[in-house]
């Protein structure tokens, strides 16, 4: 499993001609620049579905390379460097890339590294598609990995607002209207306290990030797909 398309910005020649060949030779339309600043200076620097990146570049740094990357994209992020330096795995992991590996390292490792990354974010993606289900009479969500959640009764009015909103902002008044809470600014700690308690608890069975978020003072929004389980 590997993805359709690919770029490559390193600043060593024969490393990147024969790394960008190779992947070429799997089925990957590879882009190969020699600098982050060519890349950036692209006509479309962010519409790949993968990057391999050094991080001793010339023009922007391979780590602020990659936090500019996590701004326009979701694209897999792999770091491959001779950069030896303390602290450069934590360095980059936390910048945004999805893996780091030292060079020397050959070509089929790298493609195994791709691979890695590849599978992790197509799955992440499928389970992100895939609805979450609320069952309001049972007082139970489905996760899209099958996970269920037991909810209490503000879990389930909170969460039966967003079906509706079919991906749109649920605002603050609105929750605190279907619970019988008086609205107030947005200092409502209550309301908070609520959606932070729900976010734990499907995040204690799940063992993933929720996608029930807070837009700033506006209201939540649930960033995946969520509908009614049966009729309602």
């Amino acid at each position: 499993m590997l993805p359709a398309t690919l770029t490559i910005v390193d600043d060593d020649a024969d490393h990147r001609d024969y790394l960008a060949e190779h992947l070429r030779q799997q089925g990957i339309r590879v882009r190969a620049f020699a600098d982050s600043n060519q890349l950036l200076a692209d006509a479309d620097p962010f519409g790949d579905a993968f990057y391999i990146i050094d991080l001793m570049l010339p023009g922007v740094s391979g780590e602020e390379l990659i936090r500019i990357l996590r701004l326009r994209s979701d694209a897999g992020v792999l770091v491959v460097t001779g950069k030896a330096e303390s602290g450069v795995f934590e360095n980059v992991l936390t910048a945004g890339a999805d893996m780091h590996i030292a060079k020397p390292v050959s070509l089929e490792q790298i493609t195994l590294a791709i691979e890695a990354v590849w599978r992790r974010i197509v799955r992440q993606r499928d389970e992100t598609q895939r609805a979450w289900l609320l069952d309001a009479d049972r007082q139970r969500l489905t996760a899209p990995a099958g996970d269920v959640i037991e909810l209490g009764d503000n879990d389930v009015t909170i969460l039966s607002c967003f079906p509706p909103a079919e991906g749109g902002v649920v605002p603050r008044e609105t929750l605190c209207q279907r619970l019988g809470r008086p609205v107030l600014d947005t200092s409502d700690n209550g309301l908070h306290a609520m959606i932070y308690r729900l976010r734990r608890r499907i995040e204690k069975v799940t063992g993933s990030v929720v996608p029930l978020q807070s837009q700033s003072r506006v209201g939540y929004v649930f960033k995946a797909p969520i509908r009614f389980a049966g009729p309602h």
